[in-house]
């Protein structure tokens, strides 16, 4: 069976959405998928909603408050949480509803109201009590001592980091749903306020609101709602070890089991060469340039080398993250999603000033947890 993206929307993301509470935010995501699509909800068998941990909203059980927003009474409406890969994790769920005949059409909506809750008491409670809450200082401890891991072994410098900054963020000026549209120099990054090192201001994405939505559909009942399906040609999530002592800190194992796998179903053989345009979830830039190796996008210790080639810029061989990532943008419960969306727009010619000339297949990455939980898809133009 076969599946694909049939319509895809996003709000404009925003540091605060003072206009709309939580459940607009997701209907307006809603509307502009359906819409995308030439559907109404009664189209739709089933809807899958995915956010945040409910602390980033202040909200418990969330999706009864959506189904009426969305206009998903008397459906099944089911929620998926797993952190900053929960859209993926969504679509996945999805694409399960779909294969296992239990729906047909099914809408898949992701966002976070980051503005109204308490994200850094949440995020600074994810971890072990006994053990990870304390060597993790919260995600950012983390982030900063998997970077420091790779620096001296693998060349992934401040400076490489930095360039990861400037190219995302100067994509997001095209990109009108974008958060921030602010261009920056390397210079300006590594001058700008240390956190944690070696993360500075500038290596971190923004606190966003927002929601996207897709809407998937399997063979013919894609084939009659458009002429232009995505189709996901692969799609997985794994995980590992939640505390730091029992994982490697040089690559994450998850993303290249879940690669192996989507690339042997999208019969990808030679990554950097197979794919017309990435977009990779980024929530500090170091992670961008593990996620090239891990993906086997160049060889482990390339990635310095690769992104300073230009080769992942708008104009380069492999476009990464022509949306501006989410150094553009991250709504966390939604950015998953807006990777698997913003890649779908790609490959059917939908992505506006941000298009990529051409592209027909498209390497998607996301993931959440303490970096501990990763998935990847492909989708493509072409059905296999």
């Amino acid at each position: 069976m076969s599946i694909a993206i049939v319509g895809t929307g996003q709000t404009v993301h925003a540091r605060r959405r003072t206009d709309v509470s939580q459940a607009g935010l997701a209907r307006e995501a809603a509307v502009e998928a359906l819409a995308d699509a030439g559907l109404t909800m009664d189209d739709i068998d089933s809807v899958i909603v995915a956010s945040g941990p409910a602390m980033f909203g202040g909200v418990n059980q969330p999706e009864k408050w959506l189904v009426d927003a969305l206009g998903a009474r008397f459906k099944p409406v089911v929620r998926v949480t797993s952190g900053g890969g929960t859209g993926l994790a969504g679509a996945l769920a999805a694409i399960n509803q779909i294969k296992g005949g239990a729906a047909r059409r099914v809408l898949v909506v992701a966002y976070d109201k980051l503005s109204e809750g308490p994200l850094q008491a949440q995020i600074s409670t994810l971890y072990d009590p006994f053990w990870g809450r304390e060597f993790a200082v919260g995600i950012m401890g983390f982030s900063a001592a998997y970077w420091r891991a790779r620096m001296d072994r693998l060349g992934h410098t401040e400076e490489a980091a930095a360039m990861v900054a400037v190219k995302n963020r100067r994509h997001a000026l095209a990109n009108p749903k974008a958060h921030v549209k602010k261009e920056v120099t390397v210079e300006d990054v590594l001058s700008s306020r240390p956190l944690c090192w070696p993360i500075k201001v500038l290596d971190v994405p923004p606190i966003s609101d927002g929601a996207c939505a897709v809407v998937l559909a399997a063979d013919q009942d894609a084939l009659a709602i458009t002429d232009k399906p995505a189709w996901i040609h692969g799609m997985a999530y794994y995980s590992e070890a939640d505390n730091g002592a029992d994982r490697s800190m040089l690559q994450s194992e998850p993303l290249q089991i879940a690669a192996a796998k989507v690339y042997k179903d999208a019969g990808i053989t030679n990554p950097f060469r197979q794919f017309d345009v990435a977009e990779l979830q980024e929530p500090y830039t170091c992670f961008e340039l593990s996620y090239y190796e891990g993906l086997g996008l160049c060889p482990d210790g390339g990635a310095a080398e690769l992104v300073g080639s230009g080769a992942t810029a708008m104009g380069g061989e492999l476009p990464v993250n022509p949306s501006g990532g989410c150094m553009g943008a991250n709504p966390i419960g939604a950015t998953a999603l807006i990777r698997l969306a913003e890649a779908a727009m790609q490959v059917t010619g939908k992505a506006g000033d941000h298009q990529v000339p051409g592209a027909s297949r498209a390497l998607v990455q996301a993931g959440g947890g303490w970096a501990n939980l990763r998935g990847v898809a492909v989708v493509g133009s072409e059905k296999r």
